[in-house]
């Protein structure tokens, strides 16, 4: 009894300390519940077998509880470091998508203002109508210049605004979801005690 009694000391202190530590997550909570029952089940089991069922259920609660406890720490653990990855991957895109708007709307302004001034085109000077034929045309050129610019940078908001909406949407649903797993853990915890 007197083992039984170090044993369930040391088990507690160590979950005491994690629980300091850094609180406890989702699956470590019910890892270290299922832990305990599933340990105090085999260990009563076991314990009935030898005559001493009472410390067979304590001892086998303890080692479940630390077991499942450390377990469900580790899954915490790495739900946590695939959910951070997660993010820096989503912030990374979004860096891409700011970048390469950024490349489009330089593009297109530079684009508006390539065009060859009038008198490097080939102009009979003694015909009006060839004159007038050539500003005609640059103007149509600069105008159509100007519209594929515009047409970019709408183009560019278009796909910028489509993603906004996106990751909106995307942060919305799993706030629904984290919300909705922290109050189901609270109402689970409720109902143990």
């Amino acid at each position: 009894m007197r083992n039984t009694l170090i044993l369930i000391t040391i088990a507690f202190a160590s979950i005491g300390n994690t629980l300091m530590a850094d609180g406890w997550g989702q699956k470590q909570t019910q890892r270290t519940i299922g832990g305990a029952l599933g340990g105090a089940t085999i260990g009563g089991v076991i314990g009935h077998q030898s005559g001493k069922q009472k410390e067979g259920i304590i001892i086998g609660s303890v080692l479940g509880m630390i077991i499942g406890n450390k377990s469900g720490q580790g899954a915490d653990y790495r739900t946590e470091q695939q959910r951070w990855e997660q993010q820096k991957r989503e912030m990374a895109h979004r860096e891409r998508l700011r970048r390469e708007e950024q490349r489009r709307i330089e593009e297109a302004k530079r684009r508006q203002f390539e065009y060859r001034p009038i008198n490097q085109y080939p102009v009979n000077r003694g015909s009006v109508v060839s004159d007038e034929v050539t500003q005609a045309r640059h103007r149509a050129e600069q105008r159509e210049a100007e519209l594929q610019q515009e047409l970019e940078i709408r183009r560019i908001q278009e796909e910028r605004r489509r993603a906004l909406l996106e990751f909106q949407e995307r942060e919305r649903k799993a706030m629904e979801q984290l919300e909705f797993l922290r109050t189901g853990q609270r109402n689970n915890l409720g109902k143990t005690f």
